[in-house]
């Protein structure tokens, strides 16, 4: 309960535009480590597995390490609600040139495309014939703290098949230090 609070704070706070990232260096594979630990009971708990996937010497990126953890978080979970038992659920980490971007995988039912349309909505939320019931912020949240770097969130869904989040922070550039801009 204290951790839905805090994430209907965390969007009332930067709808007001007075959300403020606490900028530094990131290390991609331990906050991608720190994230799953976060989500370890549920994936025992169904029976997945998580894999994950980011080279030896990814490195770090200037990015907000508490929202990066949150965004991680998320979206796993969001995995977790929707995968068959027995899946598997995959994050990966990549750099490029002018960006770090972290996707999460499921092979779950997918999203149809009039949901696909009101992912990010606020309070919006599917079952999708699962077991899930969540809130209907979460995406809200990850979109909003991965704008607020100056980043982009896209998903890739195909019914009956899985879904892909991916987060694209950018390097180099300057996130926006307040929500106000």
């Amino acid at each position: 309960m204290l951790a839905l609070i805090n994430n209907i704070l965390d969007l009332a706070t930067i709808d007001a535009g007075r959300m403020q990232l606490n900028l530094g260096p990131v290390d991609i594979r331990e906050t991608m480590q720190a994230a799953a630990e976060g989500v370890q009971d549920r994936l025992v708990g169904a029976g997945l597995v998580l894999d994950l996937r980011a080279p030896k010497d990814i490195g770090s990126f200037v990015a907000d390490k508490l929202r990066v953890r949150q965004i991680l978080f998320n979206l796993l979970a969001n995995a977790v609600s929707f995968s068959p038992a027995a899946g598997t659920i995959t994050l990966v980490a990549e750099r490029h040139a002018d960006a770090v971007v972290f996707s999460v995988t499921d092979r779950g039912p997918g999203i149809p495309p009039h949901v696909l349309e009101k992912v990010f909505d606020w309070f919006e939320t599917h079952s999708l014939g699962s077991q899930h019931r969540g809130p209907g912020i979460g995406l809200s949240l990850v979109r909003s703290f991965v704008e607020l770097h100056g980043g982009t969130v896209t998903i890739v869904s195909n019914v009956g098949q899985g879904t892909t989040v991916s987060c694209t922070f950018p390097l180099g550039a300057t996130a926006a230090l307040t929500a106000a801009e």
